[in-house]
């Protein structure tokens, strides 16, 4: 610990001084080419806000260390924080010296050096926080009470040490593509996209939206694709990138994400909600020069289409503003292959990982025991804790966050809640992680004028769904299903009002078109008042 810290000066180029090398015989396309690359992979790489919320976390936990009194404890930590720290520092002035170059236009060796740079600095404090140093953290908040802070934010840490490992990942990937290593793998392209919203996507969405945007995983087919399964990876990442940046103004965002044979081709689509764009703009996207001085969206998707013809395939964009947008890419397959196994970094094949299913299962063998039976106290005055949980939030962008079920005879049979801390973006799987895609989600948060909002979402895992709901594999289908979410919808909504939500809040739901089809009181531009959704009749109702 406590090493010295290297000056940026003295930071080793990438590939052992191969900058130095460059002669004279190395033509300006051959440059043009490298520096396209590497600002690809920082334009990727959206790491900032997790090595914040790793900082931020160490120092929460330094500060309940000298809350409770462990003193010994807290300056060992204290000294390990303050070297994240000065790394960070240094990787920050680096970036704005490779941003400043960049928008400056200067030549493009000075690019090319200021951006391995910082993909040097990136690497080595990647390296640093998943080091096993780190792993003492737990010995530390085994002397503190489950109510603190830090020992209550743990999960949330964990999905950023997660997203950090697939940044590392990507960078080692990255100078194995420059040292011309074998990159060729067959993989199952479905199996790929699940694991990689798991395992990357979910953390980032959270974090980019808080919690704004949800994931759905449509049709998954498996197929086997050939070719360099990490650049697959980020034409992926960029095309949700994109989708969730197009949503940034969304209170309820939906990414929609799936995979279909066609004949002897995958098609992947990504679709969201957004903003979508002008015909002008989806031409530039898919037409427009290469250009590397544009904004990032275009640059990321300069990239997409490079990956998608390097695995001889097609794209193409269907937008319309305020509707959304969808990206199509078709990829040729290999008919009859299997998938070999994967290639996995050290940090993805080891106990971090895992670490993070284990925390997750002791978590829910923890919360079974906290959830009130039927007939609680608490279920009597869920309109009213949700409401006071947004109201004592001390987060900067005051909100709750809860999870709630209403059965048929108007009884509360789930119920979970949560203020939003100040630290940290907490989810629904934080919240409730035994039932968080089974049951109808919801949030309380500030709208553009900052009034309270109610936002409810509904249940993520439609085979969970049924299966909390005890529905007969026989019953259960698609009609099925949104006729449940319906009358669940507006039996929730009677619940809220009747135990002390105001019935004037405003709401928003995820899928209000689907679930309330011509439905003229909802059909409408949102929001619509909370009174509006409770008076709507349930399916029991509209036959009488």
């Amino acid at each position: 610990m406590g090493s010295a810290l290297r000056g940026e000066d003295h930071l080793p180029d990438m590939a052992g001084g191969r900058l130095e090398r460059l002669t004279m015989s190395q033509t300006e396309e051959d440059l043009k080419r490298e520096v396209a690359e590497i600002k690809f992979l920082i334009h990727d790489l959206r790491v900032e806000s997790f090595i914040n919320e790793v900082i931020h976390y160490h120092v929460t936990v330094n500060t309940d260390l000298e809350i409770y009194n462990v003193e010994q404890a807290q300056a060992l930590h204290g000294e390990d924080l303050q070297e994240l720290k000065q790394k960070a520092v240094v990787k920050r002035k680096i970036f704005q010296d490779y941003s400043t170059a960049v928008k400056s236009t200067s030549p493009y060796q000075t690019i090319l050096k200021l951006g391995e740079k910082y993909v040097e600095t990136i690497h080595d404090l990647c390296e640093m926080v998943l080091d096993p140093r780190w792993g003492r953290v737990d010995q530390l908040l085994s002397f503190l009470p489950p109510e603190s802070r830090s020992v209550r934010s743990r999960p949330q840490y964990m999905n950023a040490l997660r997203w950090i490992c697939g940044v590392l990942t990507r960078i080692r990937h990255f100078r194995e593509e420059r040292n011309n290593e074998d990159l060729y793998e067959q993989f199952d392209v479905s199996k790929e996209l699940q694991d990689f919203v798991k395992n990357v996507i979910y953390g980032y969405v959270t974090m980019k939206s808080r919690a704004r945007v949800e994931i759905q995983i449509d049709k998954m087919e498996p197929a086997v694709l050939a070719g360099n399964r990490y650049r697959f990876r980020r034409m992926f990442f960029n095309l949700v990138m994109n989708a969730v940046d197009a949503m940034s103004d969304k209170m309820v965002g939906i990414l929609n994400i799936s995979n279909e044979l066609e004949g002897e081709r995958s098609i992947l689509r990504v679709r969201d909600n957004g903003s979508g764009m002008p015909p002008e703009k989806v031409e530039q996207l898919l037409k427009d020069r290469e250009s590397l001085d544009g904004e990032l969206h275009s640059l990321g998707f300069v990239f997409v289409r490079r990956t998608v013809a390097d695995f001889n395939g097609e794209l193409s964009i269907n937008s319309k503003i305020d509707k959304g947008t969808t990206v199509t890419v078709s990829l040729p397959i290999k008919v009859g292959a299997e998938a070999l196994p994967a290639k996995h970094a050290d940090c993805e094949d080891l106990d971090l990982l895992h670490e993070i299913d284990q925390v997750r299962l002791q978590g829910r063998a923890s919360f079974a025991t906290k959830v009130a039976a039927p007939g609680d106290v608490l279920h009597d005055k869920c309109g009213e804790i949700v409401y006071a949980d947004y109201m004592t939030s001390d987060a900067q962008f005051p909100g709750s966050i809860f999870a709630i079920g209403v059965t048929e005879d108007n009884k509360v049979d789930f119920f979970t809640h949560r203020p939003y801390e100040r630290y940290w973006n907490i989810t629904h799987e934080d919240l409730s992680p035994m039932f968080y895609e089974a049951t109808v989600r919801g949030r309380v948060e500030e709208d553009e004028d900052q009034t309270p909002a109610l936002i409810l979402k509904a249940p993520q895992n439609v085979r969970e769904y049924f299966e909390f709901r005890e529905v007969p594999e026989a019953e259960r289908n698609a009609a099925k299903h949104v006729a449940m979410v319906h009358d669940e919808y507006i039996r929730i909504a009677r619940k809220l009002v009747e135990t002390g939500m105001s019935p004037q809040i405003e709401v928003r739901l995820t899928d209000v078109q689907k679930i309330f089809p011509g439905n003229e009181d909802l059909s409408g531009p949102e929001p619509f008042s909370l009174e509006t959704l409770a008076k709507q009749p349930l399916n029991s109702e509209a036959k009488l």
